[in-house]
């Protein structure tokens, strides 16, 4: 009976050390973000969307580098195209709260240096969204309807510096529709050029990442 107390006191002590050696770590994420959407139709012309990322992150490597990562992000990007009949400007600015969550693969070359790739599935969920149209011509518009969840994949890569800070890239692609219009563009004949628009958001992302 002593013998069982001893052991396992000692595995209740070691606990802590083990997950520290093991690589259970917690820290802050930030980015910037350029979003371009991919839209269903030639006919308008997609613009990159500058925004940006923050939030908390919770990493677990194993001995051999394998392991796995999650986040939760508060994000900004959008959506920006030109029409091309109508030479008409649309803005449209989204936050969202993204639950990435990604397989990892570490590799040291040095003591202090190393490098990562990374790859996994996200879902996001929509806060608010600010639109801006710049109209010309004889445009019928409707309002754009953005996605209140949407989900995707992340696909990572990056150098790991003095054991605490990452600098990676991400590409993130949505599965789902994000944005859809019932858009209708007609001519001052009164002709409709086209009519309807669905998007897919891409996002690449220059990130930083600092654990405790």
């Amino acid at each position: 009976m002593k013998k069982k107390t001893i052991v396992i006191t000692t595995a209740i002590l070691c606990m802590p050390s083990f997950y520290l050696q093991a690589g259970l770590r917690i820290g802050v994420k930030a980015g910037v973000n350029l979003a371009k959407a991919a839209f269903n139709t030639d006919a308008v012309k997609p613009d990159n969307f500058t925004g940006f990322q923050v939030g908390p992150i919770i990493e677990y490597a194993s001995f051999t580098g394998f392991g796995v990562d999650a986040a939760l992000l508060y994000s900004e990007s959008g959506i920006k195209f030109t029409e091309g009949f109508t030479i008409t400007k649309y803005n449209e600015k989204v936050n969202t709260l993204d639950i990435p969550i990604q397989l990892k693969q570490k590799f040291s070359f040095a003591k202090k240096l190393g490098c990562y790739w990374s790859a996994g599935p996200y879902i996001s969920f929509i806060l608010n969204t600010q639109g801006t149209i710049n109209q010309n011509y004889n445009m019928v518009i409707t309002e754009w309807k953005s996605k209140q969840f949407g989900v995707g994949v992340n696909l990572g890569a990056g150098l790991e510096l003095l054991k605490h800070l990452q600098i990676g890239v991400n590409y993130q692609i949505a599965l789902n529709n994000d944005y859809r219009n019932n858009i209708s563009v007609i001519n001052y004949k009164g002709d409709l050029l086209f009519s309807g628009i669905k998007a897919k958001t891409r996002i690449w992302s220059l990130t930083a990442s600092y654990f405790f």
